[in-house]
C-alpha cells in the first residue's frame, strides 16, 4: 500500500467515524422514571417515541445509571446513553437494532425490531448479586 492509499483509506476512516458520531446525536430519547411521578410523565410522552427500554433486577427494583448503546443491523451506533433512571424512550428509525445494557459491569443484549409505528418495549432484567 503506497503513502497515498493510506492517506485516503485514513481521511475515509476518520471520515466513517465522524459520520456515525453525528447519526447517534440525530436519535431523540428521554431517561428517568426514578420516582413514580417522574414513571407517569414518562409514560405520559410514550406516544411521541416508538422504543422503551426498562431495567431492573430480577427482584423487581428499578435500576438507574445502566449505560445503554444501540446500533443498527448495519453495525453503526446510533445511542449511546447513561440512563437516568429505570426507563429510557427513544424514536428510531424502522428497523433491526442490537440494544445492550449495561449495569455494575454486567452487560446484557437483545436485539429488537422497530417497525413504522407502535411502541417496541424492551425489558432488561439482571440477577440480583448478595
Amino acid at each position: 500500500m503506497n503513502a497515498r492509499t493510506r492517506i485516503l483509506a485514513t481521511a475515509a476512516i476518520l471520515l466513517l467515524t465522524f459520520t456515525v458520531e453525528g447519526r447517534a446525536a440525530e436519535v431523540p430519547y428521554i431517561s428517568g422514571g426514578a420516582g413514580a411521578e417522574s414513571r407517569q410523565e414518562l409514560l405520559a410522552q410514550e406516544r411521541d417515541y416508538n422504543l422503551k427500554i426498562v431495567v431492573a433486577d430480577k427482584s423487581g427494583d428499578y435500576l438507574a445509571d445502566v449505560q445503554v448503546v444501540i446500533e443498527s443491523a448495519r453495525k453503526e451506533r446510533v445511542l449511546e446513553a447513561a440512563m437516568e433512571g429505570p426507563i429510557l424512550l427513544a424514536k428510531l428509525r424502522a428497523g433491526a437494532y442490537t440494544i445492550r445494557a449495561t449495569s455494575d459491569g454486567r452487560t446484557l443484549t437483545r436485539t429488537v425490531t422497530i417497525a413504522a409505528q407502535g411502541l417496541r418495549q424492551v425489558d432488561f432484567r439482571w440477577e440480583v448479586i448478595p
